[in-house]
């Protein structure tokens, strides 16, 4: 029975056929824009979780110092700041926790090749853990070693993209001199770029230097230092923090001049925020759809006035109100319906080609498709169909034979 309705109601269309193309193409765009930018918001939250994921993710836990909020006059009981010494101290005997590693971000600084071409790039004074912490793969050379770091070794490890900048042929060997540090170049960064991560540097413009040499030459990195560990899992951020306020509260004699961040929460808290962007996108996208569903109801209406006498004559003929009624329901669904589905594959595909375009500007970019956008689409498109469609098909339903056939 339903077949025989969507037949008729094919031919009903396609009698009519820019009339019936214009208000599908209202329902398209609609479908398109939900699928589309849905498409691209769950992308941009798949991207940034695989960039902190592949540092850690939730399992991070950051120490940084901050302006103290009270007992301002204990600061000078002892040294500010985070030493290696400290990084031991605070860590010995915690559980669950797999790495720790100590850094200090210096900013933008001024940096000069041998050859004596300049450039600009952040300076990052790291332990000899960074690399694994971070998972920094080097890409030429290597990275600097322990021994290096505590021997305050002249070496550093540039990214690729400095290296580029600076130098024509192999980098390896090469000295550079950035502030007071002259240093000679044993290891080039792959490609490591993160999208939307950021520890206070850039992935891949940036010299990373063994920490004690820095504050050797440089006489600073301490106080800006910042001890970042990854605990065995995530449940076990808690109690691993609770630990560390208290060892450092008695460090520094009641003083909160440090801060601990919780990247759990902060991933909790990222996934909540995208998934109410997608939901915030799926309304807006949703109002073209709205637009599109007074279009279906206009078209049904029009259909209706120009049928009159042939929805008479089928009544005559025996056809029940609800026959009436379910052929123009069916033929407002099929409207609604292919848009929908016109839509749909139409924004996953625009997703499709849309990312490697992205990619080009962000390497890092990971495209994807939102199927919970298709199908909502999909359902949604069809509701419409229902929902506008029904009031024209009761109307018709109800309309009387002998009145009918008189127009």
């Amino acid at each position: 029975m339903w077949t025989g309705y969507l037949v008729i109601a094919a031919k009903a269309l396609s009698a009519h056929r820019l009339r019936s193309m214009l208000t599908v193409l209202s329902i398209t765009i609609g479908a398109f824009a939900i699928v589309l930018m849905s498409s691209l918001a769950e992308s941009g939250i798949t991207t940034l979780s695989r960039g902190i994921e592949e540092t850690g993710g939730a399992r991070l836990i950051l120490l940084a110092p901050k302006v103290p909020e009270r007992a301002e006059g204990k600061q000078g009981m002892y040294p500010p700041g985070f030493e290696r010494r400290d990084k031991e101290r605070l860590f010995a005997g915690v559980p669950h926790v797999t790495e720790v590693v100590m850094f200090a971000s210096l900013g933008m600084q001024d940096i000069l090749s041998e050859q004596g071409k300049q450039a600009r790039t952040d300076l990052v004074a790291a332990d000899s853990g960074f690399f694994d912490t971070f998972r920094m793969r080097v890409g030429r050379g290597r990275a600097f070693s322990e021994e290096e770091d505590q021997g305050r070794a002249r070496v550093c490890v540039v990214g690729h993209q400095l290296a580029e900048k600076l130098w024509r042929g192999d980098p390896l060997g090469r000295s550079v001199t950035i502030g007071a540090l002259r240093c000679r170049v044993v290891g080039v960064l792959a490609d490591n770029d993160r999208f939307g991560v950021d520890f206070g540097f850039d992935w891949v413009d940036v010299l990373i230097a063994p920490l004690e040499t820095v504050i050797d030459v440089e006489g600073r990195g301490r106080v800006e230092a910042t001890i970042v560990a990854k605990t065995a899992d995530v449940s076990a951020n808690d109690p691993v923090k609770r630990i560390l306020n208290a060892r450092l509260l008695e460090r520094h004699r009641g003083v909160d001049d440090f801060t601990i961040y919780d990247f759990s929460a902060v991933m909790a808290q990222l996934k909540k925020m995208f998934a109410i962007a997608e939901v915030i996108v799926a309304l807006i996208a949703g109002v073209a759809l709205l637009i599109g569903g007074f279009g279906v109801m206009n078209m049904m209406l029009v259909s209706i006035s120009e049928r009159v006498r042939e929805i008479g004559i089928r009544k005559a003929l025996g056809a029940a109100p609800g026959d009436i009624s379910a052929q123009f329901l069916c033929e407002a669904v099929l409207l609604s319906g292919s848009g929908g589905l016109f839509g749909a594959l139409g924004g996953a595909l625009a997703a499709a080609l849309v990312a490697p375009l992205l990619r080009g500007f962000l390497p890092a970019w990971v495209g994807s498709i939102s199927t919970a956008a298709v199908a909502a689409a999909m359902a949604v498109s069809l509701g419409v169909g229902v929902g506008f469609g029904w009031l024209p098909a009761r109307r018709a339903g109800r309309l009387d034979p002998v009145v009918a056939m008189r127009r």
